[in-house]
């Protein structure tokens, strides 16, 4: 017996005495009709999955190649949290694939919670198996330390940073043949400044190595393009560069076709070609680039190769902005500071600007800092813009630099220093600041 809806039985459950039943009653139950046939299907579609089915019974390789096809989308739905739950049954058994892959999961907060000391502990165990790839995880997470976590079930332990150790595991993994762990190292010491200074050489050479084959990942060709650009490890080659970035394009990088347009914008390493420029800013755009996506509003406002659109030029902005793109803040802050297809508004101005100088970004750090000289969109904080015009001179921006020796040399936000206010106003002017060179005229 079985009771619908409405609540009157039905004494036999198929589909003709159903039909027969709702044409009596006059009930419109298409619905109804169309939910048992799809509960049908997929019933006999779960029935059907052989793959499930293994890995539900506890079969390693089943459940790793079903957290695969869902974490990738392959045969069924994309499905990160689903994945994430079949790599740990793996994991749990034992599978040194299934640790790794959890691993990856909990260090990215991909489908599970995000968490780096649950993601080395998953690679500790993995590459306590010997799985080359887990110990290449565990060693670019020692480089940088992992904080201790506190958990439902306890607190996980931290690891201290050693970045001498972690290199030495990886070098390890180059000499037995691991080639992904070239660039990783490379990539670790590129990120700090001073291990740049000191591992310039050994990291054009990694990169070189990297880059051999025809395939190379295209993370790897980017970074040598920036080594050969800023003659780290060597001389300043911008031909080689831009050879870089060629092959990371013909390989579809959406940044590589995003920094190769800028390549072509200025001549640099490659003749101008602004119309090739625009074609791949715009085609690194629509495949997700925020540095693509900027360079795109920029011609939306300039209204060059494209028509003049200050508001799809915003738009382009925020979807760089979504992704976390300090520069992407910047422009929107100039978008709200000016109004320029938004609403002015000084207060959002000044939010976007903290969100980019927190970043790092020194252009939005002189913005910042102007802000709270000026009183726009906050309240006025001599001390507070100060501080923002230091950290931006510290990444070499002129309008800060400037505006650093004017706060000295009169004691705005600061206790006045005339001798370092004026060595900062001439720096300025020396390196081209026009501003300055016109304060200093006329004293």
């Amino acid at each position: 017996m079985m009771t619908l809806e409405c609540g009157t039985s039905v004494p036999h459950f198929n589909v003709a005495g159903v039909m027969e039943y709702c044409w009596k009653m006059k009930r419109f139950c298409l619905t109804t009709l169309f939910l048992l046939f799809f509960l049908g299907a997929y019933a006999a579609e779960e029935k059907a999955d052989p793959l499930r089915e293994k890995a539900q019974q506890g079969d390693v390789e089943a459940q790793l190649k079903l957290g695969d096809e869902f974490f990738f989308g392959r045969n069924r739905p994309r499905n990160p949290t689903v994945a994430a739950y079949w790599f740990r049954q793996a994991a749990e058994q034992g599978s040194a694939a299934g640790l790794y892959n959890l691993g990856v999961c909990q260090e990215q907060g991909w489908g599970i919670g995000r968490s780096r000391a649950s993601a080395y502990l998953s690679f500790e165990k993995a590459a306590q198996a010997g799985l080359p790839a887990a110990r290449m995880r565990r060693a670019i997470l020692l480089f940088r330390g992992v904080a201790p976590e506190k958990t439902d079930s306890g607190e996980l332990p931290g690891v201290t940073a050693s970045p001498v150790k972690a290199a030495e595991l990886l070098r390890e993994l180059i000499r037995e043949g691991f080639a992904p762990a070239r660039f990783e190292l490379a990539n670790l010491f590129f990120s700090d400044v001073g291990l740049r200074r000191e591992h310039a050489n050994e990291i054009r050479e990694l990169l070189e190595k990297a880059c051999e084959p025809a395939e190379a990942d295209p993370a790897a060709l980017l970074l040598l393009s920036d080594c050969y650009r800023d003659g780290i490890g060597g001389l300043i080659d911008l031909k080689c560069s831009a050879d870089c970035l060629e092959r990371a394009v013909g390989q579809g990088s959406p940044e590589g076709m995003a920094r190769y347009a800028e390549l072509l914008d200025y001549g640099l390493g490659r003749p101008i070609d602004r119309q090739r420029a625009f074609e791949l800013s715009k085609q690194a755009a629509e495949a997700g680039s925020p540095r693509g996506q900027l360079r795109l509003g920029d011609y939306y406002l300039q209204g060059e190769f494209i028509t003049h659109d200050p508001v799809a030029a915003v738009e382009c902005f925020r979807k760089a902005a979504e992704q976390g793109y300090p520069p992407a803040f910047l422009k929107l802050g100039n978008a709200y500071f000016e109004g320029i297809g938004v609403e002015k508004d000084l207060e959002r101005a000044f939010e976007e600007y903290g969100k980019a100088a927190r970043a790092g970004d020194a252009a939005a750090q002189y913005r910042f800092g102007r802000c709270y000289l000026d009183g726009t969109g906050v309240a006025a904080d001599p001390a507070g813009a100060v501080f923002w015009f230091r950290n931006a001179v510290g990444r070499g921006n002129l309008d800060a630099m400037r505006e650093l020796g004017l706060c000295l040399l009169t004691g705005r936000g600061v206790k006045v220093n005339r001798p370092e206010g004026a060595r900062l106003l001439q720096a300025a002017a020396a390196a081209g600041d026009a501003e300055a060179r016109e304060l200093l005229s006329r004293q």
